[in-house]
């Protein structure tokens, strides 16, 4: 900026310094959001000229950078050289905050504030006072931020980095990763080498593991299993390596079904879930008392406190490849990343850096949690082995069973088609006309619906022709079973209500009943979580009996008035069925009454 003075009564502008126009140069770069050309003016006028003012627009083009401790380190020479620097404050201030030092941040901001109170100054101070209202944070000498704490300097001592996060309490027992700063796409926010990781090759190497590789025993789950050995091992080690990884897993897995008391279990009831648990519950007590036989001396530990190890095994291992061989690894402040559909960070194992690496998949602003995917899964699976129910899963699944009518005529030649005899089927279907799991299951009834012998034999031979082409095909496929006839596709849909109101049968509440307990506000995290379960269950059920209801009376109509119903329904979630089984049918037998 040129300054003016009187002159012999005339005004006289004073022109510009080199170190202010080269300021000027950078404002006007900085306003076209061209910040690294503005950093580099700005530290041309520094050279020149050091003043507090080129110190801290140099920290606003370094913020602007995402290089917050340079944004800091400039600040801070702006209030060293004039303490009265309200702008410094601010610039110091901003930088604080996004390194997550709220506290520095709101003391800079007062300081601003003091000097220079305005608008900018109290609207930052006023933003940056409610996000740590908002934070909760735990008391220095609570236990889990001890442990906290520990497990932090533990890897930050054996080379881990995570330079841009920070472990998150929701309350003493609940926790996520959040980001610091902002993170962009592909950056490496997460390192842990490969010293401190627990890996598979270890639990075989020593101890009841190794006894177990050398007798060769057969485990229903054996990496689980292996790595439970050794988990219970070093837990019983109070000088153990990993003791600060131990001390901050969970102390009991109570959210977990195959912990359920006698009456949480009464929740499941009628879910076919609950069977799931029961197996779970048997294979662990078989991997157990397996062991034991083996290994004697493991009897030391409860059958609790191998299932205990075995939840965190199923919870927490990742799988990766370590210089060309598969395996599974216990992974520090990886496994403390919540789950979030779709991917927000990818993971792998680097031969090159030696240990684990997380990398966004996306831009990720300060203070948002950073999440890992634990794939697509049904709610079963989240609720057996992470013990929690994720909302609106378009993954959610309930098991139904397609069984064989006794008195079917055709029922001996179905049994020769299938090479074995006709029972029954278990399918997990899904609320889609579009999975693969839902379309095998319509198909299955088809096949079990059919009474027509010719019909039998006609697929018979087609199974011949398929079998010759491929001689891995050892069998019939009644789920690849196509629609034949509006009359077979009719019985179909009977079939379905049929099975579909069994199922419900089976539940001692209905689904509005699920409902009106979720809104009740004291109901305990368990009671919440399986009510949500069998209530995902049921909508499942519900949403094929409309499918009956909506689409069996389109079987028994007119092609025209199909296409003005589906016309009306454009987002109607049945359409594909509507398009691809109903409409070809009442066309084909439209065809056939007209020849």
């Amino acid at each position: 900026m040129s300054k003016s003075k009187k002159k012999g009564g005339n005004t006289v502008t004073a022109q510009p310094t080199q170190a202010e126009k080269l300021k000027n140069l950078g404002n006007d770069a900085f306003k076209n959001a061209n910040y690294e050309k503005a950093k580099d003016l700005y530290t041309q006028a520094i050279q020149i000229d050091p003043n507090p003012v080129y110190y801290s627009n140099r920290s606003a083009a370094w913020f602007e950078l995402d290089e917050f401790d340079e944004s800091l380190n400039d600040a801070q020479k702006s209030v060293d050289i004039d303490a009265n620097f309200w702008k410094g404050y601010l610039r110091k201030g901003l930088a604080l905050r996004e390194m997550d030092r709220l506290e520095e941040a709101i003391e800079n901001l007062q300081k601003a504030k003091s000097i220079e109170d305005n608008e900018v100054i109290q609207k930052n101070l006023t933003s940056v006072l409610e996000e740590k209202q908002k934070d909760f944070v735990l008391p220095k000498d609570d236990p889990e931020a001890v442990r906290t704490d520990t497990l932090l300097t533990w890897l930050q001592e054996g080379g881990t980095s995570f330079p841009k996060l920070k472990i998150k309490h929701y309350s003493s027992n609940y926790r996520g990763v959040h980001a610091t700063r902002k993170i962009k796409s592909k950056e490496q926010i997460v390192f842990i080498p490969l010293s401190h990781l627990i890996t598979l090759e270890m639990a075989k190497s020593i101890g009841v593991g190794k006894k177990l590789v050398d007798s060769g025993l057969d485990l229903l789950s054996p990496k689980h299993s292996f790595l439970s050995t050794y988990l219970l091992r070093e837990r019983k080690n109070p000088n153990s390596f990993w003791k600060p990884y131990l001390d901050m897993l969970p102390e009991n897995y109570n959210s977990f079904p195959v912990f359920f008391s006698e009456d949480e279990m009464k929740l499941l009831e009628g879910s076919p879930f609950a069977d799931q648990v029961r197996d779970k519950k048997s294979d662990l007590r078989k991997d157990y008392d397996a062991i034991c036989q083996v290994a004697p001396e493991f009897a030391e530990y409860s059958f609790h406190d191998f299932c205990w190890a075995r939840m965190t095994a199923s919870s927490r291992i990742f799988g990766i490849v370590i210089n060309g061989e598969k395996t599974d690894a216990f992974v520090p402040v990886a496994d403390m990343l919540n789950h979030r559909r779709p991917k927000q960070t990818s993971w792998f194992y680097s031969d090159e850096k030696k240990g684990f690496i997380i990398e966004s998949l996306e831009d990720l602003n300060r203070g948002e949690q950073v999440c890992d995917s634990y794939g697509r899964k049904c709610n079963s699976r989240f609720f057996l082995n992470y013990g929690f129910i994720n909302l609106d899963n378009d993954a959610n699944e309930v098991a139904v069973r397609v069984t064989f009518d006794k008195d079917d005529e055709t029922i001996h030649m179905k049994e020769k088609m299938l090479g074995e005899t006709a029972t029954s089927k278990t399918f997990r279907i899904l609320a889609s006309m579009e999975e693969e799991n839902t379309i095998e299951f319509m198909n299955y009834i088809r096949f079990t619906e059919i009474r027509d012998k010719n019909t039998l034999l006609e697929l018979m031979n087609i199974y011949e022709n398929s079998r010759r082409n491929d001689k891995n095909d050892d069998g019939y496929k009644p789920q690849k079973t196509p629609p034949l006839t509006v009359d077979l596709e009719i019985r179909v849909l009977k079939a379905v209500k049929v099975i579909c109101e069994r199922s419900l049968k089976g539940y001692p509440t209905t689904l509005d009943e699920d409902k009106k307990l979720l809104e009740n506000e004291n109901i305990t995290y368990n009671e919440k979580n399986s009510i949500m379960l069998r209530s995902g269950e049921k909508e499942i059920l519900h949403f094929m009996l409309i499918l009956v209801e909506r689409c069996l009376p389109l079987l028994e109509t007119s092609l025209k008035q199909i296409r003005k119903v589906t016309l009306s329904h454009l987002y109607n979630p049945y359409l594909e069925y509507i398009k691809k089984i109903v409409i070809p049918l009442v066309s084909k037998k439209e065809r056939e009454s007209n020849e």
